[in-house]
């Protein structure tokens, strides 16, 4: 076995041992919590950056926690990163490009919450997320709001599907 897939090995095998996705609270009926769980994609474009991609992300429903990330694959350039040191921020993602998702609240087939703080790759600067959704079957579809720390703020869409097996 070469050196570099040893050591790519022997790094995968610490992420997976220092992985510890956060539970993300989640405030609701219980129904409409399972009703979230599954295996999620599609994908986000923005308004006034013109970036898109691909969003990926995983619900576990478990009581009334739920643990989840997204991954965000721009179709072009270079996407978002988290602002935390990456040692730290293996520790609550699963990867060094996903971040961390926190849904505040399910209520009436609405969804509504919070990705992790991230550097987003336009400015350079680092911004806060909040999305709003509507769940529907297997497609929740709805808008983001991205605001830097200096006050700008872009706004998007973005839709997923569940994955059936």
């Amino acid at each position: 076995m070469s050196i570099r897939r040893s050591s790519a090995l022997a790094a995968l095998l610490l992420v997976a041992c220092h992985y510890r996705p956060t539970p993300v609270p989640v405030q609701g009926e219980p129904a409409a919590i399972e009703a979230l769980a599954g295996d999620w994609t599609g994908s986000y474009a923005g308004d006034q950056s013109g970036r898109s991609g691909s969003i990926t992300f995983r619900i576990s429903e478990h009581g009334d926690s739920a643990f989840g990330d997204v991954l965000m694959v721009p179709a072009q350039g270079i996407g978002p990163r988290p602002v935390d040191v990456p040692a730290e921020h293996l520790r609550h993602a699963r990867s060094p490009q996903s971040l961390a998702i926190r849904f505040v609240a399910l209520v009436d087939h609405r969804v509504r919450g919070t990705l992790e703080p991230y550097v987003a790759p336009d400015c350079e600067c680092r911004v806060h997320t909040t999305f709003t959704g509507t769940v529907s079957g297997d497609v929740v579809a709805g808008t983001f709001v991205t605001r830097s720390d200096d006050g700008l703020e872009q706004t998007g869409r973005w839709r997923v599907t569940r994955k059936r097996d």
